[in-house]
């Protein structure tokens, strides 16, 4: 199980501290009980269960719709979020492989 701490520690990618910032504050407000409309997430139409919310232009930080609630999946780049939904298959997250790596 991840957490949006390991999500964000392990990214092999440089991510700016207000994206970071802004990833804990969705974190911390979708554990609370916001609805993630209001947060601006969309729910992925091609991929049931997961939900993907806007980090600035670059990145994309994944959630997935579970029983108990939200659990972060993966923080990808806008362009390997783009390539994988073109592929129509199951979103394999670019940096979530190399998390388990390194847990």
């Amino acid at each position: 199980m991840h957490t949006i701490q390991s999500i964000l520690s392990c990214c092999p990618h440089q991510v700016s501290a207000c994206h970071q910032a802004r990833a804990i504050d969705i974190d911390q407000a979708l554990l609370s009980g916001t609805p993630f409309t209001i947060l601006g997430g969309k729910r992925v139409r091609c991929r049931e269960g997961l939900l993907r919310f806007k980090l600035g232009s670059d990145w994309r930080l994944l959630y997935q719709i579970t029983a108990t609630g939200y659990l972060p999946c993966a923080l990808v780049s806008r362009q390997c979020f783009e390539r994988e939904l073109k592929r129509r298959r199951a979103i394999k997250a670019c940096n979530l492989q190399s998390q388990e790596k390194h847990t």
